[in-house]
């Protein structure tokens, strides 16, 4: 299963879960302008924000090259916090961040008295 979805292809949707925040909220504000009155103007819109965005957001913040910002682009596009979520409820990805450590340690577990819990 790990050949399937590779780490790389991981990188990209984080970057692309990221990236899609800024696009959404963009293309959201830009929706009240009385030009985008049309469902195929807003798709437009989406398109053109994403690719014209996404490949200098990838490059400059990430140092990837054009086929992984075109990639991250895409997935901006799709909306790449949807497309994570479809394969994590698939059982098909298990992520951990790089930069988290494993925190299943005894130092790290607090434990709440039952008298102490909220009913």
């Amino acid at each position: 299963m790990d050949a399937l979805i590779t780490p790389k292809l991981l990188q990209l949707l984080m970057i692309g879960i990221t990236f899609s925040i800024f696009s959404m909220a963009l293309v959201q504000k830009m929706k009240m302008l009385p030009l985008f009155n049309k469902d195929y103007k807003i798709w437009l819109l989406n398109l053109l924000v994403s690719f014209a965005l996404g490949i200098p957001f990838t490059m400059y913040f990430y140092q990837e090259n054009i086929g992984a910002s075109l990639w991250v682009s895409l997935f901006g596009f799709i909306g790449a916090s949807t497309l994570y979520e479809a394969l994590k409820s698939q059982n098909l990805i298990t992520y951990k961040p790089k930069s988290s450590p494993n925190t299943n340690t005894k130092e790290d577990t607090i434990t709440i008295p039952k008298s102490h819990q909220i009913k």
